[in-house]
């Protein structure tokens, strides 16, 4: 689920042929999924679904060894959590094919306003079990997080990327509601996977098919839930920080949400794209400071 986000406008679209491999994979994929359903899915959920393993500098390593680790079980996987410092929590949630740690930028400004940081590595990611997941399944795990019992005394939300949206699906389904800032957040999320989607020359019934067991399996329902349309209606404030040049998730989105929903904010940068906008010292003073009075 949202392996691969695309404009409608990029430039791979606009590659002579590119038409014709899309209709060619969709006739294909039609045909297998008559005549070899079971295989045709695991193909699919195998590229579709199963995100590609964050190579982890042994720098970043280190940072991870001097963590508090500690588990939380989301459907059925363990998901691997640390804790990083003392004090009330800032939990950070990553994107697709992301981990946790890659964070580590923020975490001694963090540290300087009193906040310790709680991060994990979302299911079939880093080191947290399974082969396969979706936004639903980061749903979840952001709210198996919030849980009180935990202990961890969370008091706002960073997230990013695919992340930054399924943390929106979560608030919608829980009685405590931090305040959260969102770094490039796909929020018309059903637009931009479908969109993708058919730009993998994946056909309409097929993804509509996966798509919809999966919102039977885990209890949720994109025409309800799908970020955009729900965080207006949410008790947190939330700082969207987007840069204007992000060819992976498109600027637009976020500029058009910020401009209809009274307890959004929108931060626009210039020049740091999808990635480096994590590692920017404006951007993290800016993140930490929406937390930290005084």
């Amino acid at each position: 689920m949202a392996i691969r986000y695309s404009q409608s406008n990029t430039s791979e679209a606009k590659v002579p042929g590119s038409s014709l491999r899309q209709l060619a994979m969709k006739w294909t994929l039609t045909v297998l999924w008559r005549t070899a359903k079971g295989p045709t899915r695991r193909f699919l959920e195998n590229r579709l679904f199963s995100p590609r393993r964050y190579q982890t500098p042994a720098s970043q390593t280190l940072i991870l060894e001097s963590g508090q680790r500690f588990q939380v079980q989301v459907k059925g996987k363990t998901v691997q959590c640390w804790k990083m410092g003392d004090g009330p929590a800032i939990l950070f949630v990553h994107g697709w094919n992301g981990r946790g740690v890659q964070f580590h930028h923020f975490f001694d400004r963090l540290a300087q306003a009193g906040y310790s940081a709680v991060i994990y590595d979302a299911p079939a990611h880093g080191e947290s079990q399974g082969q396969a997941t979706n936004g639903f399944e980061f749903a979840e795990t952001v709210r198996a997080l919030l849980n009180p019992d935990n202990g961890l005394d969370i008091r706002g939300i960073i997230a990013h990327s695919l992340g930054a949206a399924t943390v929106i699906m979560a608030l919608a389904r829980q009685e405590y509601c931090p305040d959260a800032v969102l770094i490039a957040p796909p929020l018309k999320l059903k637009k931009i996977l479908f969109e993708s989607f058919e730009n993998a020359g994946i056909p309409e019934m097929i993804y509509k098919t996966m798509i919809s067991e999966l919102e039977d399996n885990l209890g949720y329902d994109f025409e309800k839930d799908d970020p955009h349309l729900v965080m207006k209606n949410l008790q947190s404030r939330f700082l969207i920080v987007h840069d204007r040049e992000d060819h992976t998730i498109p600027y637009e989105i976020s500029r058009e949400v910020s401009e209809n929903a009274p307890n959004v904010t929108l931060h626009t940068t210039e020049g740091l794209g999808h990635k480096l906008i994590l590692t920017d010292p404006s951007v993290i003073e800016l993140a930490v400071g929406f937390f930290h009075r005084g």
